[in-house]
């Protein structure tokens, strides 16, 4: 997604929307001290504000910003919002009254997630004109939340020059290190093969091009620790005063140390046997086709010990330990999961793939969680939803104990960031859709008016049936083929214009045009896996493996499970870091469960595609 140009007229009206303090985008909430214990500065602020009421233009808008700036400096976006409402023309300040409004204003844009209103706001001409007479330390801020909007507004490479420009303005360590990381960051997240081109397009002593070529093999060589460590002393080589070079990215400062510590033996409890067998199975041939792979590429590989987890899940753990397992990989049922969860300690890490109930729940040390959690990907399409200027959802799930958990998850989400639920509605499979939408959109009420209408003017009266006009984004979880009804049904029941967010659960993975055309337009989350055709351990799964296609996603479990053991001590080391796997971008949350952010693809055509990337960065 990429920010389209906001003219002056239409830049105008969207600053009196947010300074009005309404709108689609609500306020965040923010702490109001009592009047009591009002602090200096807010009674500062008070004064000049009163005496701002007194004067006339030019000293009336000097003293609303300064008083907005410390209300500001307090973290009481409220009050500097209203303050900087008293200032009913900003074309008419003087330039340093107009950089100061620019520089308060984005900052409470960005504050409430107004990302397109903050974009129009940095990026005016009369801003762009500036730049050679402002302070580093204004300066400096400015750029700092032109780097925040370009990346959230979908321009990656805008806000790396961004953060290149920043660098040469900090002259605080910790501020030029925190920039430093960020970038980073932000340039992992972009393709690898984008990564590539654009290293070849810039001049080969340009501080970005070596920042390029660093992404590219810190991105290509996630599955090898090895050759990444090989490829990264070559980079040193080449661009030895190059500012990563001087200052290495955490997670790559410890390469050589993961390499010395890695397991050389490991086991995996998957289940042979019973009703997860052939789940067993395929996330089996995922893990080995990537094992393989890394012995073809003469790396240093682990033993691999296998154990049977349909039994006793206690007996089995034990018995890996005793026979000499340096980490666990396993299991995969979820009441296994929840059963090692609870013993006081551990010998050895595990990595689980499948996660207990609770995610405040105390585990012990070396206890990791990963797996295909279906929480995980509601969460992501509450930010994605939320980013896009949503902000009343109607839910729709079946009624089905992982998809309540779903929405619940999206739920929790959607409130945490400001979003309102309007609706909740449940449907069973096989059922007839039509009721359950009638009523969430609200269309037998809107009959009902009209009869009624009709009882008293009679007949001819002309009026049209509507649904509720309460609801801007609609979150469905549903398999293929109830998505293939709903869809249609929606647009039968006036609600086909409301955007439809889904989850993986939507696509099957194997493209059918002609059964999937009737979901055109529903954006869903998706693991990386089902669209990379080059993956050379899907290639080899695909040559090999006898399994159903609805096992790929289990594929792609196994295959990020050989990917991400031996990067859990980088993962929790350097807070922020992603692996970028088969089944999503991978973070180690504190309480030891690995989260997934998965791709977005949407249905054109009947044909799902993948859509680009925008980052929907967390804690800003």
């Amino acid at each position: 997604m990429r920010a389209r140009a906001i003219t002056g007229g239409l830049l105008a009206s969207l600053l009196a929307f947010i300074l009005a303090g309404c709108g689609s985008t609500p306020p965040k909430a923010t702490t109001t001290t009592p009047a009591a214990a009002t602090s200096t500065q807010a009674t500062t602020a008070q004064q000049l504000l009163a005496q701002a009421a007194k004067v006339q233009s030019p000293e009336k808008e000097k003293l609303i910003l300064q008083a907005a700036g410390l209300y500001l400096k307090r973290g009481d976006y409220n009050r500097t919002r209203n303050a900087l409402a008293e200032i009913q023309q900003q074309a008419d300040l003087p330039d340093d009254q107009f950089i100061e409004h620019v520089r308060l204003l984005g900052r409470v844009a960005i504050h409430d997630d107004s990302w397109i209103l903050a974009h129009g706001i940095l990026t005016s001409e009369r801003l762009e004109q500036q730049w050679p007479h402002l302070e580093p330390e204004t300066e400096a801020d400015l750029r700092e939340q032109r780097a925040q909007v370009f990346v959230r507004t979908g321009d990656i490479q805008a806000s790396l020059e961004e953060r290149i420009k920043l660098a040469a303005l900090l002259t605080d360590p910790q501020a030029a290190s925190q920039n430093r990381e960020t970038l980073w960051r932000t340039m992992m997240t972009m393709p690898a093969d984008e990564l590539q081109t654009l290293a070849r397009r810039h001049h080969r002593r340009d501080v970005l091009a070596g920042w390029y070529n660093l992404a590219a093999l810190g991105k290509n060589e996630q599955t090898d620790l090895q050759g990444q460590q090989a490829a990264l002393e070559r980079w040193q080589a080449d661009w030895p005063r190059h500012p990563a070079s001087l200052d290495l990215p955490a997670d790559l400062k410890i390469l050589r140390q993961l390499i010395d510590n890695q397991p050389r033996k490991i086991a995996l409890l998957l289940p042979t046997s019973g009703r997860l067998a052939k789940a067993g199975e395929a996330v089996r041939d995922g893990f080995f086709a990537a094992y393989y792979r890394n012995l073809d590429e003469q790396n240093l590989a682990p033993e691999i010990l296998q154990y049977d987890s349909s039994g006793d899940i206690l007996q089995a753990w034990q018995q890996a330990v005793d026979d000499g397992a340096e980490l666990i990989i396993g299991p995969l049922d979820k009441e296994k999961v929840a059963e090692l969860s609870l013993l006081p300690s551990l010998a050895v890490p595990v990595l689980t793939l499948n996660y207990t109930d609770t995610q405040e729940g105390v585990t012990p040390d070396n206890f990791y969680q990963f797996g295909l959690a279906v929480e995980d990907e509601a969460r992501q399409v509450a930010r994605q939803a939320y980013m896009e200027g949503h902000r009343y959802a109607s839910i729709l799930v079946p009624a089905q104990e992982w998809t309540e958990r779903s929405a619940r998850a999206f739920n929790d989400e959607w409130q945490a960031l400001g979003g309102k639920v309007v609706n909740y509605s449940t449907f069973r499979a096989g059922t007839d859709y039509s009721n359950t939408i009638k009523d969430a959109m609200l269309v037998e009420q809107s009959k009902e008016r009209t009869r009624d209408l009709r009882r008293v003017f009679g007949n001819d009266l002309q009026s049209q049936i509507r649904r509720r006009n309460d609801i801007d984004m609609i979150f469905l979880v549903a398999d293929p083929s109830q998505a293939r009804q709903i869809k249609p049904t929606l647009a039968f029941h006036y609600a086909g214009n409301i955007p439809v967010y889904s989850t993986s659960q939507i696509y099957s993975g194997v493209e059918d045009a002609k059964a999937d055309r009737d979901l055109n337009g529903v954006r869903f989350n998706t693991l990386p896996w089902l669209f990379d055709n080059n993956n050379p351990d899907k290639k080899q799964i695909d040559n090999n493996a006898q399994s159903s296609p609805v096992y790929s996603r289990l594929h792609a479990l196994g295959a990020d499970a050989f990917r991400l053991y031996p990067r859990l001590p980088q993962l929790a080391q350097v807070p922020g870091m992603r692996i970028y796997g088969a089944t999503g971008a991978l973070q180690l949350l504190e309480n030891g469960r690995v989260e997934r952010e998965q791709i977005w693809a949407r249905f054109r055509n009947g044909i799902a595609q993948p859509l680009p990337t925008v980052v929907v960065a967390q804690g800003d």
